[in-house]
């Protein structure tokens, strides 16, 4: 018989998908910015100083792993200076410093390479500087180049086969604890369920020893590095459930399969980006996330069993869709409201932005929410239909199928975003301007510190392109805590010396960035800083004024506030929701179309973790 065609389109929905991911930019060798960007340098790039410098120190956007992590220096004349030196200074894991380089008059290209220890991905870059009078370093950008070492589709099916075993042994125990409830796991369930926690273990451990050739070890790397460290215990996690499952009593199967299911999904998600966040509310709303996804794929899994071979999930000789559909609609409304909160949090932590087209996380991002959203459409039919086997669309298999594919799609969707980084362009933290005596701020201007944490730093002071006409740009910076004064120049890429007089400085967008690097700020300073444009005679035409202080973390006062948040919207949404749903399921509150009992379980549990998950994320926001 020919398959129905919804049958042909969810089929070809998961296939193309699995085509797709591996080769999408960022996941198969695309040249984008690493995950441990270069964020400023001493000297910096394109810099010219006037003797060899006590040390050359490198910061970068995550803490750095020893292994691979140095850098390279050769003159001009192709002359090795340095090779493979450097090292991370023990006070500061996301620097890496060369002590007393001894470097005589002329210009040097400086190549770096480093292991992230947050998401164990490799990365180099370059830039020039110049030593002693009269040297020039070639104009270049900010930063110098950087780029993303070449990755295959390894990382991405390797990842999703690591998802795939962790999420069903989780979602397929909740489902059959929650939906079936009657008797123990059938034998042929709990081998599939160990067969799936083996592939995560072999899929992992494939992903980590690709890894380790990259980074130059296999056994350095998994026994030397967080990363590996994590992805090894991983392995064993699911190596250890799937031989449990095999061992232990049919009715601890369900809680031996969700507990390695959960525990692989906490170790998966501190590889990831949410790692790279500060406070642990990045991380547990990262773990919700999959959790959430794990309920709703493994639910989805079920009731395919369900129709398809019912005596793999329960003993039931026919099984009525009508008492289960309604049973696991209670779970999967809680869980895809947690899903998508929990998403949406994560975007905009992770990209300062909720949507973007602009970055290549960004288009996946948006790849992936749009099979999200023709998933949940799918199955807001299948809710609507509970079980009574309506023909809409073909029919409830048919519709159940379309749903379960996309989520399969979005399943590799997600493994190719985990390897792409997050933003092309390391954001720093903005500063106030200060008002003048009239109370008026320079419009169009604004300034950055980047990383704005204690040491080096690199400043970006962004003005309109009609300011750009101005002869020089100047940066005062005047430490309020031990009275000394200091003038930088603010230069722009592409610039010879000062002199920007015969360069375009038109943008896109209308707006130039001015750069000065390697300003050093040490932790319990205050500073009151001025943004001077200067005529061709150097007087002064204008200032703005900008102030701010640090801590040993980072920037304290000074910070540009936001009067709306996402983070904080989201966190008052998930307590608000999470306290009605919690009171609403103790006050014996049923789902519409849902099962009583089911609706009281979903809603007491997804209400405590929305509640504690908004909790933590507002705490984090007011102590940052």
């Amino acid at each position: 018989m020919r398959p129905p065609r919804w049958w042909l389109l969810s089929g070809a929905i998961a296939f193309i998908a699995v085509l797709v991911a591996p080769a999408l930019p960022g996941a198969a060798g695309s040249r984008v910015l690493a995950h441990a960007q270069l964020v400023a340098s001493s000297p910096g790039a394109g810099a010219t100083v006037t003797e060899s410098p006590d040390e050359l120190r490198l910061i970068f956007s995550e803490a750095l792993e020893d292994q691979v992590t140095s850098l390279d220096v050769v003159a001009t004349d192709g002359t090795a200076i340095l090779s493979r030196a450097g090292e991370i200074d023990p006070e500061d894991a996301y620097a890496l410093v060369v002590e007393d380089p001894e470097l005589p008059d002329g210009i040097y290209s400086l190549t770096w390479r480093t292991l992230s220890a947050v998401d164990g991905h490799t990365a180099e870059g370059f830039f020039t500087f110049g030593v002693g009078p009269g040297q020039q370093a070639p104009a270049q950008a900010a930063g110098g180049g950087m780029t993303h070492t070449e990755t295959d589709a390894i990382a991405v099916i390797g990842r999703w086969l690591t998802y795939l075993g962790l999420l069903l042994a989780l979602g397929v125990a909740v489902f059959h604890r929650a939906v079936i409830r009657v008797g123990t796991m059938p034998t042929r369930l709990i081998r599939l369920l160990a067969a799936g926690l083996a592939l995560a273990t072999v899929a992992t451990l494939t992903v980590a020893t690709a890894s380790g050739i990259e980074a130059g070890s296999v056994p350095d790397y998994l026994l030397g590095t967080r990363n590996g460290g994590l992805q090894l215990a991983r392995a064993a996690v699911a190596a250890a459930g799937a031989g449990v499952l095999l061992l232990a009593p049919a009715r601890a199967s369900g809680l031996v399969a969700a507990a390695a299911g959960l525990v692989g999904i906490v170790l998966l998600v501190l590889a990831g980006h949410a790692a790279a966040l500060p406070a642990p509310g990045p991380i547990i709303g990262q773990v919700v996330h999959v959790a959430g996804a794990a309920v709703w794929i493994g639910g989805l899994a079920g009731l395919m069993a369900l129709i398809l071979q019912p005596n793999l999930v329960t003993s039931q000789v026919r099984p009525a869709l009508r008492t289960f559909v309604p049973r696991f609609s209670a779970l999967a409304l809680v869980s895809i409201g947690l899903v998508g909160l929990t998403g949406v949090y994560s975007a905009w932590l992770q990209t300062g932005t909720l949507i973007t087209v602009e970055t290549e996380y960004g288009r996946t991002l948006i790849m992936k929410s749009a099979l999200a959203i023709g998933a949940f459409s799918m199955g807001g039919l299948n809710y609507l239909d509970g079980g009574r086997m309506l023909t809409w669309l073909d029919g409830f298999r048919t519709r159940l199928t379309v749903e379960a594919m996309a989520a399969i799609a979005v399943l590799v969707v997600t493994a190719a975003l985990a390897t792409t980084p997050p933003v092309e362009e390391v954001s720093g933290v903005a500063i106030q301007p200060i008002p003048d005596a009239f109370g008026e701020v320079t419009p169009g201007m604004s300034m950055e510190v980047v990383p704005g944490r204690p040491g080096v730093n690199r400043i970006v002071v962004t003005t309109t392109d009609a300011m750009a006409a101005a002869p020089a740009f100047e940066l005062g910076l005047d430490r309020l805590d031990d009275g000394t004064t200091s003038r930088v120049p603010l230069t722009h890429p592409g610039m010879t010396g000062m002199d920007h007089s015969g360069m375009s400085m038109e943008s896109d967008d209308g707006f130039i960035d001015w750069f000065a690097d390697a300003v050093v700020l040490p932790a319990g300073s205050r500073w009151d800083t001025s943004v001077r444009i200067l005529g061709s005679d150097d007087t002064e035409l204008s200032r703005q004024r900008f102030a701010f202080t640090l801590s040993d973390e980072g920037i304290d006062d000074g910070r540009v506030a936001t009067l709306l948040n996402p983070a904080v919207a989201i966190a008052s949404l998930l307590v608000l929701g999470g306290a009605l749903g919690l009171g609403l399921g103790l006050g014996g509150m049923a789902l519409p179309r849902c099962e009583a009992l089911a609706s009281r379980l979903a809603l007491v549990g997804g209400g405590v973790t929305a509640v504690v998950l908004g909790l933590l994320i507002g705490i984090g926001r007011l102590t940052s």
